[in-house]
């Protein structure tokens, strides 16, 4: 009789003790996330204060509302030609790369050539160079095709991905081969094939790579300050970046500079999120 009593105990007590341990990750889980929404929170609301308020003031939302640090940037450091730039690159360089992505990953998920896994191992070995090692012979290449000062130095480079074509691979491994053969025998052209097949079903990956692509090739410094001279074929980094240089500090300038370069990516991972995730999930289906 006391077995059973104290077995009741314990049974009542497992739904108590489970879910304060919930109650405890979840806390900690918001602790976390107020601690990394905390600065982006000051920076939106600093970008609309005064700069004698933002040194001086501790409250969060703005005594006087302002719009002149986004109207001086606008207009005093060539954002306009820098956010046309960054555009170009960036749309240019993530659709080159969802096509060229597709395709290798597509090669060597379904085709069978002699070599194709030590090729594949080849191309994956490229990912453990660092770019420093490559910069250089790449900065020289540039140079003798003519391309510095130019978009195109950008854009070259980013053509492809080799992340993209492991992710696309791994992904087409999954889709079942019986499908491809069908197409084969009623009569589908290989390129049909990739295009009214493969394309479709890998949508959900091929979203989370054009995000991830897109945002480091928004967020990319180093090498368009290496190549780009010319104010106004910079891309919006450098520009926010010089915004040291021009106000050195004007902490609300360099504020309303950065929501300006974070805004839009920021709209496009809001809509994309979920196609992010998925994608990211179902290309962990096979290792």
């Amino acid at each position: 009789m006391r077995s059973q009593t104290m077995r009741l105990v314990v049974d009542s007590a497992l739904p108590l003790r489970r879910y304060l341990g919930q109650a405890a990750l979840h806390v900690v889980l918001l602790l976390f996330s107020f601690i990394a929404a905390a600065p982006f929170i000051w920076m939106i609301f600093g970008s609309f204060k005064r700069f004698k308020e933002l040194t001086s003031s501790m409250y969060l939302l703005p005594q006087v509302w302002t719009l002149d640090n986004y109207a001086a940037i606008i207009l005093r450091v060539n954002f306009v030609a820098a956010f046309r730039n960054s555009t170009i690159v960036a749309v240019l360089t993530t659709v080159a790369v969802l096509l060229t992505s597709a395709a290798n990953g597509y090669v060597f998920a379904k085709y069978q050539f002699p070599g194709k896994d030590q090729l594949f191992a080849l191309l994956l070995s490229t990912m453990m160079v660092p770019f420093a090692v490559v910069m250089v012979p790449l900065y020289i290449f540039m140079v003798d095709i003519g391309a510095v000062n130019g978009l195109s130095a950008i854009i070259l480079p980013g053509l492809w991905s080799t992340f993209g074509i492991f992710l696309l691979r791994q992904f087409m491994e999954s889709v079942p081969s019986e499908l491809i053969d069908a197409c084969r025998i009623d009569g589908a052209s290989e390129w049909r094939i990739f295009g009214q097949i493969m394309l479709p079903l890998s949508g959900a990956p091929l979203a989370a790579l054009a995000i991830m692509h897109f945002l480091g090739s928004w967020d990319s410094f180093m090498w368009p300050s290496i190549v780009l001279r010319s104010p106004d074929k910079q891309t919006l980094p450098i520009v926010l970046a010089g915004l040291r240089d021009l106000w050195w500090e004007r902490y609300d300038m360099w504020m309303a500079g950065s929501m300006l370069t974070v805004v839009p990516v920021m709209l496009i991972y809001a809509f994309a999120s979920r196609q992010f995730v998925r994608g990211l999930a179902m290309t962990g289906m096979r290792g």
